[in-house]
């Protein structure tokens, strides 16, 4: 049973539970946002909103698939991870994505502005724009999940969950043995 804890601002369901529905969430709005680019792209030949559709598309992938390693890791824990030393390039990408879809947001919407373009209009800046709002929503949320999970996960992290420390642990006993 689920139990209500605002009071003290607890969530109420587990950590798995809530990687679970963020993880379905990721999967459902990657495969929209395919179709989307996909119906951007051939049907109305608008390619600039298809690229973009296809950018938020490969956030939300990547969320989908950093929330995946999240669950996988929790289950078998594994300090040599290839997603753990990648850490901090997926942070990276989660930057830069806030920022270009930071900037083709604020285009899109100048652009239309300065046109006077509709917003029922399909092949308006506006419809640029919110894709840019998209891609800028997943690309935040990739930078916000992968920094998490370099403070919680990475090997070198020194707030690194029990389970990755007590598999480093024994190779440093070691060198100060040695030493």
């Amino acid at each position: 049973a689920v139990v209500s804890t605002q009071s003290t601002g607890e969530c109420c369901c587990s950590r798995e539970v809530r990687i679970k529905v963020i993880l379905g969430y990721a999967v459902t709005s990657t495969l929209l946002f395919v179709s989307a680019s996909i119906i951007f792209a051939v049907k109305f030949n608008l390619y600039t909103i298809a690229m973009w559709a296809g950018i938020a598309a490969l956030y939300a992938l990547s969320v989908a698939s950093l929330h995946g390693f999240a669950l996988r890791n929790q289950q078998r824990p594994n300090p040599n991870s290839t997603v753990l030393m990648m850490l901090p390039a997926i942070l990276l990408a989660g930057v830069l994505g806030v920022l270009f879809s930071f900037g083709v947001t604020i285009y899109g919407i100048a652009r239309a502005v300065s046109l006077k373009e509709s917003i029922t209009d399909l092949s308006s800046h506006y419809i640029l724009a919110v894709w840019g709002l998209l891609t800028l929503k997943w690309s935040f949320y990739l930078f916000q999940q992968s920094r998490h999970y370099l403070t919680n996960f990475h090997p070198d992290s020194e707030d690194a969950t029990p389970f990755v420390v007590q598999e480093i642990l024994p190779d440093e006993e070691e060198e100060d043995d040695i030493s």
